[in-house]
Order: C-alpha cells, then structure tokens, then sequence
C-alpha cells in the first residue's frame, strides 16, 4: 500500500509535478531524509524498529486513529523479517540497505503495511516501510483472508478464503509488497511510482519499458480491455466508503479477474499495487512453491480461482524479471 498523504500536501505535490519549473520544491519535514536517524553505515537489520514518535503522530491524524502505538519488534521477529527478506531476490537486500530509512511497526494500523517516499540530498529518493505487527502472529492465508473478505459485504451462506499455505506468516505477504514499492520508488521499475510524488524525483527511465502500458491507459485506469465489472467498486479494510460489493457479486468479480490479466483484486487498482502483488506472488508460487487460490463458497457450493494459472502468471514472472535487472543498473536515482 502507498502511504495517501494528505489533501493540503497532494494538492501542493499536484502542482508541482504539472509545472514546468524544476525548482526544488519545499518539503514538509516527515518526506525528507534528515528528520530520520538514518545511517546509511548501518546494517540494515538495525533500522528494523518502532515508528518514530513524529510518524505515528502523523499515521494518527491520517488514518483518524488514535489509538495507533508503537510496536517494538522482538529479536525474533527481527530474525523473520531479514530470513524472510533473503527469500527475495538479492537485490531486495541489497536496495532496501541502500535506500530503506527503517522498518517500522505500528499496532493497530489499518491494512498490512504501507510504504512512502523521503527525499535526500541530491534529490534522491529513500523510503520507510511500515508494518502491522499483526502479520508476525497471522498466518499467511489468514492475512491474505482478511484482506480478500475487507472487499465485500457478509451474506449468510457465502464465504471467502484464500489459500497460500501453511508454512509462511502473515508477514512475507506484506514484506515483500511493500519492499517492492520501495524499489520502485528507489529504482523505478513502473512508469511512475506514486501519483502524489513531484516529477522531479521520479526516476527519468522505469526498467519495464512498456509493460505496465500494455495493461494500464494510466496510473490507476486499466485498459478497456483488462478492465472488468466491479473493479471500480472495490475497496479493503473499510477504507473509501467501503466495502460497496455483496458477497454475493463475489463470483462474476471473480471471473471478471481471471480474463484480466491481474493476480489480485489488490492489484487491480493501480499499476504499483499490480506490480507489488505480481512480483509478491511469482516468488511465492515460483521459487517457495506455495499455492495461491480464492475459494468462493456460496449455497450451491465451492468455486475456485487458482490466479497464476492464467495470464497473470505470465505477467508475474516477467515483472519479477524486471525487478532482477535492477541488479545490472550501475546507480539508483
């Protein structure tokens, strides 16, 4: 998830990314580097920490959640995190110790994790991840669950379940989407990786080229033909009015995705959601050899969508390939 910064500042980042002038603009304190304590010596289990007290304070306001605290990873769950991180392709490790000011916990967030830019001197572009530490304790499927019933409206007799395996912990589903955003806002794997973020720190050349283009007319509108019934209507956790869709439109959405060429409903909703998922999902199907399926239980019985089965899987496996070129990139943005 992309961290949705506030009206006042989106209409100001707004402005500036439209202008021709390349002006530094002025940033508000929590998007740049020198209001976090970050070393870039440091070894990058170390930034795994609490939020800093500035940035809870400012999730509270966001989010309208007051009850927002701090979590204090354990040892152990510092030790799941980085083994967990190292089931990515090197060059997660390798950009997150270059570019990730720290990773954060806050109990009670709303959603998984979320991931935003800091800009730093020379206008490069660092971030933070923060997490819920919910994810230490759910297992993988039970996260993945959650998120997936957030979409809908109960119904008695219908249900929703989704099946990634009983070996992994909430916690890789959210590590590796919100890492990936990361790397896009470091790197830039997508034509541009956040709507909200003045053109001037964008990077000038994305390594997909023309992949996302091929699926999306722009950042969050799909082309008309990946588009399907419902896409619009969807919503997680609450959020945006939500949920709008009975359980009972569960199965035509469904099937509206499997011709769509995207993994996840999550992922149909901007083309940085869809790389997060798509990347998320090659490596836990691919390389950990999890399954990944949407079971759908309505009165009349048991509908199952296994995703990566059809063009999503293609699609998976080439935007993981763009993500292992970033290796060859002599520097970041």
């Amino acid at each position: 998830m992309k961290k949705i910064l506030n009206s006042v500042f989106i209409v100001f980042l707004l402005g500036a990314a439209q202008g021709c002038s390349r002006k530094v603009p002025e940033l508000p304190a929590l998007c740049r580097l020198e209001t976090y304590a970050f070393n870039p010596a440091s070894v990058l289990a170390g930034r795994i920490t609490a939020v800093p007290a500035g940035l809870l304070e400012h999730f509270r306001r966001e989010d309208k959640k007051t009850d927002y605290s701090a979590y204090e990873p354990t040892v152990a769950d510092r030790v799941l995190v980085m083994k967990y991180l190292r089931l990515l392709p090197p060059v997660y490790e390798k950009i997150l110790t270059e570019r990730c000011v720290g990773i954060y916990f806050i109990s009670g967030l709303i959603g998984n994790g979320v991931t935003s830019w800091v800009i730093g001197p020379g206008e490069k572009v660092y971030f933070y991840i923060v997490l819920n530490p919910a994810v230490f304790k759910a297992g993988l499927s039970e996260t993945l669950t959650g998120r997936e019933k957030s979409c809908f409206i109960p119904v008695k007799g219908w249900d929703i379940r989704v099946d990634a395996g009983t070996k992994y912990k909430g916690l890789l589903y959210a590590l590796f989407h919100e890492a990936t955003h990361g790397l896009d806002y470091a790197a830039g794997i997508t034509p541009c990786p956040d709507d909200s973020m003045p053109a001037l720190y964008a990077p000038e050349v994305h390594v997909s080229g023309a992949f996302f283009f091929k699926t999306w007319a722009e950042f969050s509108k799909p082309r008309k033909r990946n588009d399907f019934h419902g896409r619009d209507k969807i919503t997680f956790y609450g959020l945006g009015g939500g949920p709008r869709l009975d359980m009972k439109e569960a199965v035509p959405l469904y099937m509206g995705l499997s011709g769509s060429g995207f993994v996840s409903l999550y992922g149909a909703r901007s083309w940085v959601e869809d790389l997060a998922d798509l990347s998320t999902f090659a490596v836990l199907t691919g390389k950990l050899g999890q399954p990944y399926r949407i079971l759908v239980q309505d009165p009349g019985g048991m509908n199952m969508l296994e995703p990566m089965s059809g063009r999503a899987g293609a699609r998976a496996a080439e935007a993981l390939e763009y993500i292992k070129e970033l290796d060859n990139r002599a520097a970041l943005k």
